[in-house]
């Protein structure tokens, strides 16, 4: 018990003796990554989702030429 209270007594005073900014800007830092990180995931999703929507079109543009394409080979 001694140990791990020594130990994490330690660790928290290298943490703040080394830290580069105050706790506020730490924080602010943290936050404005964070933002960053979730505009980066949003745009990659809809990245994907608009690559997506365009293949899914495509497919459906095919299929619906092949389906033409069999109603006016088959018609007598």
């Amino acid at each position: 018990m001694v140990g791990i209270l020594a130990g994490a007594t330690v660790g928290l005073i290298t943490g703040i003796l080394i830290a580069p900014d105050s706790g506020k800007k730490t924080r602010e830092k943290l936050i404005g990554k964070s933002k960053d990180l979730k505009n980066k995931v949003t745009d990659s999703i809809d990245d994907v989702k608009k690559a997506y929507n365009k293949k899914v079109e495509a497919y459906a543009g095919e299929g619906k030429s092949s389906i033409d394409y069999l109603k006016d080979s088959l018609k007598v």
